[in-house]
């Protein structure tokens, strides 16, 4: 495997969990108010680390993977210092972002791309 692929597979990961992240929450801001938003948000974290995985994973392999929740992590954290979030959303978020990995990784091992 090149390493134009590794870096395009967690590139293109990012990217794609990103755009399932944008969609979920604005489509969330759109429907919920209050806390409800930030669950949504929490759901979109979850959904983007799996999209972004399997991306990942199917392009550079399980280990570059774990780059996608890693990044994600990374940015939810500098958005938790931006404005307030209730309590639960840290554990929540870490909790939805290792899930989604672990099922995106395996999705795509199972679909025969990782």
């Amino acid at each position: 495997m090149t390493i134009l692929r590794k870096i395009g597979g967690v590139v293109g990961g990012v990217l794609a969990a990103g755009l399932v992240i944008a969609g979920v929450e604005t489509a969330g801001h759109s429907v919920a108010r209050g806390e409800a938003v930030f669950a949504l948000a929490v759901a979109g974290y979850g959904l983007g680390a799996l999209v972004g995985s399997a991306l990942c994973t199917a392009l550079a392999g399980r280990r570059l993977s774990l780059a996608v929740p890693i990044v994600l992590g990374v940015l939810a954290l500098a958005n938790l210092f931006a404005f307030p979030h209730p309590v639960w959303f840290v554990p929540a978020a870490a909790a939805i972002l290792a899930a989604g990995w672990w099922i995106g990784t395996r999705l795509a091992a199972r679909l025969g791309a990782g």
